[in-house]
């Protein structure tokens, strides 16, 4: 049986499977599991061993009879507890992928079909929503369909150009249309270009988000709200629920707020319907209560992680609009819906980062806040609009062009709670945004300040060490290169974090040498010549260099089809990648192979050229049933050794002929026989590996040691400086960038730098790309 553990998000017991199910589509395979071995923990077992009944004294026979007598009637049967999932397949609903159209149209009937409410945000941030009809319940933001609606009809579109897309973000239970059917929060782009359509925040949140990943941001969103007595139709209503049909007010605030009986928790039948509502939907909503005005409450959302914050807050303002649909009134998010002495309506935000979470991170809060308030007009510009009818000082927090922070004062524009001061952690209370802002940029402000501020510890943090792969390849796999690697590394004054043996069935399998290699692996086997750019300058040197006496033109050799990648190279030679693995390793540069870039060569092999022949050879060398690898995971001091003496003086260069003396490929090059080799190590089988710069090393540990980026120090420094996780593991495949007017590659870029080198040209390239 599955090993289940408790998502603390969620508060519930999961599978690891039934975890990668949930989060699909918000986070990816590798962040999910960092979060199931990082945080979910096992649940404690409440299951206590019977004790013994006690001895009972035997019934008295007219007790006992009756006693016979009731157990001998039928009793009733009782309903089967199915799942809400195995109700639906039981009723023939269809889980999964969306049919569309087509397969609408060859349906019988449409009454086992799924209903399926979009709900996204138009031009001024009011909710908007279509339903459409669906083949099957979606279980996963993949099964559902990009639709369109009318662009020019909420201020995002002209009308000779109207189609906007609605691209599905997150899936919530409808709880006005029951089970199985679905509320979709999509958000809205452009059907001509592809791009955000106007007012579409959640992206440029998602890419912040996702840019301090590893800060793990919770967000608890404290949403306020007025219910007001219905006014003209289109016309923005005045009065409050609750004040006086003679338009007198009602008595001052005071006994409105966490109030109850009538004439004071007025409106509470729409607060309990929607907080139902809220859970049937599956949103994390953790509370309500009254106000201090007549007719005002609030509820709670969170916690929530990262983006997930605005999608709940969302769709839970659009359930209380649907909500007061049939409660004769309106729901006013207006920041300052009645004028006079009474409080405005916020959002208070309560936020936190894994450092303000761990011990000692009361600091790291008052930091935040420092933070802030050198930020505060780029904040308020971002917390709603009329806010400054709100924030006037005289109703809680203070004026909007005065920022402070206290602890349990909720006068300042950041509240401290007083238990992050009594036990040194905790989290902030960022009370200055209005009840109609936008959660996707009041989220966006909040992250990017707190990232932008803790970037610079990060960064140099992730700067200070460095940490490389190191591995003995299979042919010098013996326990006497094992032991002079080993006493190599830990003499050069490094940490060995970890070493292993890792089998050739694992690297096959799990294509562990295809990653590694990975762009010397796509242009040797899935990738076309034709795929491939070759500089202006390197196509100079195949002409000038590559057999040079026939002036051939790689444009010539291309239109004729004489380039081919390795797999197709030996087919056509109708040899084995073995036998053209072997023909490549006789080529000599400069005359008959040439290097165009970062694992990318082309050599001539027989009457053709061939990108990257040698690599099938390669490959094979590392999966041969009986081998492996011995790695070590090593991290030094970044001021004790550069990592260009790492690689060039400890390690030596490819060619272990030409090592220094005393480095590692040349002490196996000189010792191959006494060390138990079967030959002497030449270019290719040169005993060892190692990272080439710091940023390669992570692209190895994440491949080979399943190391997590946003627990790695370097992988914290990357994402701080501004490179995003997507582009990470774009960059660890090793592409063609651009930077200083060229293509090159990546991992070229970065060669031989120290880290902190290295992570001012990854954030300069991230800039360019």
């Amino acid at each position: 049986m599955a090993e289940k553990r408790v998502d603390p998000a969620t508060g519930e017991a999961v599978t690891l499977k039934e975890l990668m199910a949930h989060y699909k589509g918000t986070y990816k395979k590798r962040e999910v599991e960092d979060y199931w071995d990082g945080y979910c923990k096992v649940p404690k077992s409440k299951a206590k061993e019977k004790k013994p009944a006690k001895e009972q004294k035997p019934e008295p026979k007219a007790k006992a009879k009756a006693k016979a007598k009731a157990e001998a009637k039928p009793k009733a049967k009782a309903k089967p507890a199915t799942k809400p999932a195995e109700d639906v397949e039981a009723k023939g609903i269809r889980t999964g992928k969306d049919g569309g159209a087509s397969a609408l149209a060859k349906l019988r009937t449409f009454s086992k079909c799924v209903l399926a409410e979009y709900v996204w945000l138009d031009a001024d941030g009011v909710t908007r929503s279509k339903t459409m009809t669906m083949t099957a319940r979606p279980l996963k933001v993949s099964d559902l369909k990009v639709w369109n609606y009318d662009g020019s009809s909420t201020g995002q579109a002209e009308g000779s150009n109207s189609e906007v897309l609605l691209k599905p973000r997150a899936i919530f239970n409808d709880p006005f249309r029951g089970y199985p059917h679905v509320m979709v929060l999509a958000d809205a782009w452009n059907a001509w270009d592809d791009k955000p359509a106007k007012n579409n925040t959640r992206v440029a949140c998602a890419e912040t988000m996702d840019m301090y990943r590893s800060l793990d941001p919770w967000f608890g969103i404290e949403q306020e709200y007025t219910l007001m007595k219905p006014g003209k139709v289109g016309l923005k209503s005045a009065v409050p629920l609750g004040f006086n049909a003679d338009g007198s007010e009602p008595a001052p605030q005071g006994p409105y707020y966490t109030g109850a009986g009538f004439n004071v928790a007025i409106g509470r039948p729409v607060a309990d319907e929607h907080y139902k509502m809220c859970l049937e939907a599956g949103i994390k909503i953790s509370g309500i209560n009254a106000e201090v005005m007549p007719g005002q409450w609030e509820f709670q959302v969170g916690p929530c992680r990262g983006i997930e914050m605005g999608d709940h807050l969302i769709m839970s303002r659009y359930i209380m609009l649907r909500v007061t649909e049939k409660h004769d009134c309106i729901c006013s998010f207006d920041p300052k819906p009645k004028e006079g002495d009474w409080n405005g309506a916020g959002c208070h935000t309560n936020f936190s980062v894994e450092p303000m979470r761990a011990a000692g991170g009361y600091d790291c809060i008052v930091k935040v806040c420092e933070a802030f308030g050198k930020a505060t007009k780029d904040h308020i510009k971002e917390y709603g609009e009329d806010n400054d009818k709100r924030l006037t000082g005289k109703h809680e927090t203070c004026d909007i062009n005065t920022f402070k922070y206290g602890v349990a004062n909720r006068g300042a524009s950041i509240r401290i709670p007083r238990d992050a001061e009594k036990s040194g952690r905790g989290y902030m209370e960022d009370r200055r945004p209005g009840a109609n802002c936008d959660p996707y940029r009041v989220t966006n402000i909040i992250m990017k300040t707190t990232g932008e501020c803790l970037a610079a510890e990060t960064i140099e943090a992730g700067a200070k060490m460095h940490t490389a792969f190191v591995f003995i390849k299979p042919h010098a796999v013996y326990d006497k290169v094992k032991e002079l690697v080993k006493d190599k590394l830990v003499a050069e004054g490094m940490t060995i974090l970890k070493e292993g043996q890792i089998k050739a069935e694992v690297i096959d399998k799990k294509k562990l040498i295809d990653t590694h290699y990975g762009a010397i692996a796509a242009k040797a086997v899935s990738m076309k010549p034709s795929q491939l750019t070759v500089q202006e300058k390197a196509q100079q040197e195949f002409e000038k260099q590559l057999l040079a006496e026939f002036g051939v033109a790689w444009s010539k050799v291309m239109e004729e089809g004489l380039v081919f990648n390795a797999l197709d190279g030996a087919k056509k030679l109708g040899i084995s990648s073995d036998e053209l693995g072997k023909k490549y390793d006789t080529l000599k540069k400069g005359e008959d192979i040439i290097k165009f870039g970062g694992g990318f060569y082309c050599g001539k092999v027989d009457s053709i050229y061939v990108i990257n022949g040698f690599y099938m050879n390669m490959r094979s060398k590392f999966t041969a049933p009986g081998t492996s690898i011995y790695y070590y995971e090593v991290e030094w001091p970044a001021e004790k050794m550069k990592w260009a003496d790492f690689r060039g003086k400890m390690l030596g260069p490819t060619d272990p002929a030409t090592a220094p003396t005393g480095s590692i490929r040349n002490e196996i090059y000189n010792k191959w026989a006494e060390l138990g080799l079967k030959a002497q190590p030449d270019t290719g089988d040169n005993g060892v590996h190692a990272s080439a710069s710091p940023f390669e090393a992570l692209a190895e540990r994440s491949n080979w040691l399943r190391a997590s980026i946003t627990k790695d120090p370097f992988g914290k420094a990357v994402l701080a400086s501004g490179v995003t996780m997507h582009m990470i593991k774009e960059w660890f495949d090793d592409p063609a960038v651009s930077f200083e007017g060229g293509k090159k590659s990546l991992f070229d870029l970065v060669e031989d730098l120290d880290a902190a080198e290295c992570l001012k040209k990854l954030k300069a390239i991230a800039a360019e790309n």
